[in-house]
Order: C-alpha cells, then sequence, then structure tokens
C-alpha cells in the first residue's frame, strides 16, 4: 500500500469515526423524542427521578433498537469509498451520498419500526394498559416490551443491510436492484412484526398453565423476562435468513432467481426450526431439571428460573441462525 492510500484509508476511518460518534449521540435524542411522542402520558424524566426501572429498561431498549439499525447505514457512508484509487471526484461524490441515503432509510426504518412494534403489541395484549402499568413502575411489562423493540431491531437490521448493498451496487443491479431491496425493506419489517405474534402464540402454546397477559398485569418479571428472550430467539433466526437475502441478491455473482428461492426457503426453514428449537430446548432443559417445577417456578415470579431459561432460548437461536445459513446459499448457487 502506498502512502496516498494509507492516508486515504486513515481519513475514510476517521470520518467514519465522527459519523459514528455524531450518530451515537443522535441516538439518544432520538430516543428522547420517540419515547415522548409514543407514551404522551408519561414525563420520562419525572419518572426516571422516581427510580421507575420499567420506564428505564423501555426507554434504553429504544435508544438500544435505534442504535442497532442505524449502525447498519454507518458503514454505508464509507463503503462505497473504501478504494478510492481509480475513481474521479464525482464517483467519490455519488457513493458519500449514496452512503448517507443508506444512513436516512436506516433512520426513517427505525423509527417507523418502533412505532409499529409498539402499536402491534398493544393490539395483542388488549388486557393490558401498558401506559398506566409502566406508570406503576411494572417491571415485567418493562422488560417484554423492551425484548420486543430488540427483537424487531434485530429483523430490521438486516433489511437495512440489504437496501445498502443495492444502493451501492446500483451500476451494476440497476433499477431492479433498487425495486429488490425496497421489497427486502417491506419484508423484514412484516416479519418483524410478525416476530411478535408468533412470540406471543408461542408462549401460550407452551406454556399453557400460564395466562402471560394476567402475569404480566400482576408484575411477573421471570414471566415477562421468559416471554422477551421467545421473541429474540425468534429474531435472531429471522434476522439472519433476511440478511441472507441480502448476501444472495447483492454478492459477487448476482442471481434474482436464486436469491429470491434460496431466501424464501431460508427464511421458511428458518422459522420453523426456531419454533421446534424453542420448543426442544423446554424440553431439554425440564429432563435436565428434575428437581425444578418451572411452570410453577415462573408463576411464583422466580427471576432465577426466568433468566436460566431466556439465556437457553438465546443460546438455541444463535446457532440455528448460523445453521440455517448454508440452506439459502445452497438453493441461490444450484440456480
Amino acid at each position: 500500500m502506498g502512502i496516498e492510500q494509507a492516508v486515504s484509508a486513515i481519513g475514510l476511518g476517521l470520518l467514519q469515526l465522527v459519523v459514528g460518534l455524531v450518530l451515537a449521540i443522535g441516538c439518544i435524542y432520538i430516543g428522547f423524542i420517540l419515547f415522548e411522542k409514543i407514551l404522551k402520558e408519561i414525563d420520562l424524566q419525572e419518572e426516571l427521578k422516581r427510580g421507575n426501572i420499567a420506564i428505564g429498561i423501555v426507554m434504553v431498549a429504544i435508544v438500544i433498537t435505534l442504535a442497532g439499525i442505524i449502525s447498519r447505514g454507518v458503514s454505508g457512508i464509507t463503503s462505497g469509498i473504501s478504494d478510492i484509487s481509480g475513481m474521479n471526484v464525482m464517483d467519490i461524490l455519488l457513493n458519500v451520498v449514496a452512503g448517507i441515503v443508506h444512513l436516512i432509510i436506516g433512520i426513517v426504518l427505525a423509527v417507523v419500526a418502533i412505532y409499529m412494534a409498539f402499536g402491534i403489541w398493544g393490539k395483542i395484549t388488549a388486557k393490558i394498559e401498558e401506559t398506566s402499568e409502566l406508570k406503576n413502575n411494572n417491571t415485567a411489562i418493562g422488560v417484554v416490551m423492551a425484548g420486543v423493540l430488540i427483537a424487531v431491531g434485530f429483523v430490521i437490521q438486516g433489511s437495512v443491510s440489504g437496501i445498502g448493498a443495492a444502493i451501492a451496487s446500483w451500476s451494476v443491479v440497476g433499477i431492479g436492484g433498487i425495486v429488490m431491496g425496497l421489497l427486502q425493506l417491506a419484508v423484514g419489517l412484516i416479519l418483524a412484526m410478525a416476530c411478535i405474534y408468533i412470540g406471543f402464540s408461542l408462549f401460550n402454546k407452551l406454556l399453557t398453565e400460564i395466562d402471560l397477559q394476567d402475569e404480566l398485569n400482576k408484575g411477573n418479571t421471570a414471566i415477562g423476562i421468559v416471554s422477551a428472550a421467545i421473541m429474540i430467539t425468534l429474531s435472531e433466526v429471522i434476522g439472519g435468513a433476511v440478511g441472507g437475502i441480502t448476501s444472495g441478491l447483492f454478492g459477487q455473482n448476482i442471481n434474482f432467481i436464486g436469491a429470491i428461492v434460496g431466501g424464501i426457503v431460508q427464511l421458511i426453514v428458518g422459522i420453523v426450526f426456531a419454533v421446534i428449537a424453542i420448543y426442544i430446548a423446554f424440553r431439554i432443559w425440564d429432563k435436565i431439571t428434575a428437581k425444578i417445577e418451572e411452570t410453577n417456578e415462573l408463576k411464583n415470579n422466580n427471576i432465577a428460573v426466568g433468566v436460566v431459561m431466556a439465556g437457553v432460548l438465546i443460546a438455541v437461536g444463535f446457532v440455528i441462525r448460523g445453521a440455517i445459513g448454508g440452506i439459502g446459499v445452497g438453493i441461490a448457487a444450484a440456480f
């Protein structure tokens, strides 16, 4: 590497660092504003002064969700000009603009996803008055809402990467690639919302003796932790499948048909395997811990049991996410 290239690489690295720092601060401001827009009846600062842990958990989840989605756009600003050798000023400017567009889309999508997540969760949990429960420092509600938001963030991250890849390679993929990137955004948003429904239904299927909404209303934190973990586990697998579509659509060997078919199959297999894995994890954990009656302990708000079960579920999700990646790649290669 020559001196000029080394200087350019350092300059780009510093640029990305500055952009990241600005956006990190921006996440705090956006998160604060978003909280007050969505939960208008709650004075965030007053509740935090009162030591309201439930409010603090939800606020942190909003910021983390924003940061996770927006972080995918930060690298997009400099990825298009990571190697400026042979590029003229116009090429550099176009790639920077493409990165900024990617970043703006990420911010907008993050805000929309958080709004939708709150709305859908409110529809599903008709027996729960989330605002009142949060004001009453119901930690269980805070934990499960945080899980919903983080789960949505996992899925949306893959979608943001897709549109970024399409914008960065627009000269190769053309309008069709941009359309596919936008389609992936829509699919990711739908799947993110689906995680909430599937997670809620799965909890009720696995723990039939527990009424989720009643337990959350009672402030059962252990139940909140486990239900949040189920949604996060699902989102890990589904988010990985959404990201797999990006790899197929905008990889070095572009194959739209193979990528779409492979991506759809990977999504279906991923969802099915995630559900099966969660079922198996519950059953195996029950066999291993013969001295523990998990259902009774959860109903009695045994947070230790809830935390361990959540850890088991999330760990299973990470493994399944990696395991299904080869399916989509294999199918895409077959085309």
